[in-house]
């Protein structure tokens, strides 16, 4: 290497800790001009790619620089993040795997490992290299965070706490670490930082996504002293703020659902009256509803049987649908979407979904894809999987509108912009329930629900009846759920580690005329809440 390209490989470095990516392509290019065998050229290039939101193009240049030093474990793991963001499962995770196998001793490469591991559902493997990293770097808070989220998963919340109690010492202002903290406890007593929560909350300058996490954290304190009022003007607080920054408004959402039943009217389904036609998808269980309504619940009652296996919440069926439509729309659904792949071949929706899934599903098993907002999909997936079985999720729409704004989902999926507000979500229930009356009536007995309050207070009855209905013989396991020892990744990963209980229902009774803008819309449409 000349001490030119020494030079020009420090400086892009520089360029990479400033992410100036301009700067840094430009150094790039620079050196594989004169020497197109330097692999950390290649490699930062593709990192730039990547921050610019390309993982393509990243997993394109990566390979150049892999193919330059195979055995380089900062490359591998880099490769092993941009299969993760194109939903290549099982190319990530043997990435993954030959990264963690060469023995890496730098804390960010481990950290980078952990959270690819963690993505793709192996939390065990994840837990192993964020233990590593924090090892290596104990200062540094984010580790740490990252470690207590797979924990928490794992059902390890004892060790999630230290986690995230040590990310907070570290760092007096994280706020994501208050309500990743509040989450984990909140079904405990007072956790005793509500002062210091507030008091960082009237300091000037917090973000709009710190004071949405640190709103919520607050709320939860306030919840447990029964103070409902002050749990709602915090919500409030920090939710209109990301609602003004997302500038949702349910159109789009309300157009989405009008496609859906459009393209899936109830005057024509050939599979619907016809549905032992084909056999495709006939080891598939899809879990649908809005979150929130008890999917996990039946998650983990059907993954303790011994014939099923759960792959959580997973994006091939969304994705399947996109590839078919070969739409341009960055987004993955829209009205265009929906057009676009109902003209198609439906079929190849259902042969492209099993064909990504046929390396994680044993010959043996049925397995469940508990993706809530696949609720949208379900025309798709009994049309292109005729034999596949859908399972929906229904709750009290108080219940269920209050415990979708309440919680916090991801910031970056912009399908649940709608929890911003109470009146959008209900609004966005009444969607929600229009599509699932429309889709009971198009396929019917195909299309079985399952209602919350009925589960928890007569769980066999309605376990057996679901079990029959999906060809499963009865077996006790599935009521001792709580002692399954897999790792669950959604907002319910703690409470399904107990025995089913029955005091989430009818939760919205506590709070009184704080929900009349959510009882206005239902009594709007006609849906009775009071039940």
């Amino acid at each position: 290497m000349t001490t030119a390209i020494s030079a020009s490989l420090q400086s892009a470095v520089r360029a990479l800790n400033a992410a100036n990516w301009p700067e840094l392509k430009r150094l790039c290019e620079s050196v594989l001009q004169q020497d197109a065998r330097q692999s950390e050229a290649w490699f930062l290039l593709s990192v730039a790619a990547a921050a610019e939101r390309k993982p393509s193009t990243a997993l394109t240049l990566v390979g150049r620089a892999l193919a330059l030093q195979p055995d380089n474990a900062e490359y591998l793991a880099q490769q092993a993040r941009y299969h993760t963001q194109l939903h290549q499962h099982a190319a990530a995770l043997a990435a993954a795997d030959r990264a963690l196998a060469l023995q890496p001793q730098r804390p960010l490469l481990l950290d980078t490992l952990g959270v690819v591991y963690s993505k793709l559902g192996e939390q065990a493997k994840a837990a192993m290299a964020l233990r590593a990293a924090v090892q290596l770097a104990p200062t540094n808070a984010q580790y740490h965070f990252n470690l207590g989220s797979v924990e928490q998963f794992l059902g390890n919340a004892e060790a999630a706490r230290l986690c995230y109690e040590q990310a907070l010492a570290l760092k007096p202002d994280f706020c994501r670490a208050y309500w990743a903290l509040s989450e984990l406890e909140k079904n405990a007593g007072n956790s005793g930082l509500l002062a210091r929560m507030l008091e960082l909350q009237s300091k000037p300058g917090i973000g709009t996504e710190d004071m949405l996490y640190l709103s919520h954290a607050i709320a939860r304190e306030y919840e447990k002293l029964g103070d409902a009022a002050q749990a709602f003007a915090q919500l409030e607080r920090g939710k209109q703020q990301r609602k003004q920054q997302v500038h949702y408004t349910g159109s789009s959402d309300a157009a989405l659902f009008d496609a859906m039943r459009n393209a899936f009217p109830l005057s024509s389904s050939a599979v619907a009256s016809n549905p032992s036609a084909n056999d495709s998808g006939s080891n598939a269980i899809f879990i649908v509803g809005m979150p929130r309504s008890g999917t996990t619940l039946v998650e983990r009652m059907l993954a303790s049987h011994s014939q099923v296996i759960s792959l959580g919440e997973l994006q091939e069926l969304p994705l399947a649908v996109k590839r078919v439509a070969k739409t341009a729309s960055p987004v993955v659904l829209d009205t265009a979407t929906i057009t676009a792949a109902c003209a198609a071949d439906v079929a190849a929706i259902g042969d492209q979904y099993l064909q990504r899934l046929k390396d994680r599903v044993p010959a043996d098993k049925r397995f469940i894809d508990k993706m809530p907002l696949n609720f949208l999909y379900v025309g798709f997936i009994l049309e292109a999987l005729p034999a596949a079985k859908v399972v929906c999720l229904r709750r009290n729409p108080l219940d269920t509108i209050l415990s979708n704004y309440r919680q916090l989902f991801a910031l970056d999926f912009s399908y649940y912009n709608y929890h911003y507000d109470l009146a959008d979500t209900a609004r966005y229930y009444v969607l929600f329930h229009r599509l699932m009356n429309h889709w009971q009536q198009r396929y019917g007995d195909r299309f079985h629900e399952v209602h919350y309050e009925q589960l928890t207070a007569t769980p066999e009855p309605v376990l057996r009846h679901l079990l029959n209905h999906l060809k499963l013989p009865w077996e006790a396991d599935c009521l001792a759920f709580h002692d399954n020892p897999t790792a669950s990744t959604t907002a319910s990963s703690i409470q399904i580690r107990q025995p089913l209980y029955t005091s989430a229902v009818g939760r919205w009774r506590k709070y009184g005329e704080l929900l009349q803008p959510a009882r206005a819309v239902l009594d709007n449409e006609g849906i009775a809440w009071d039940h």
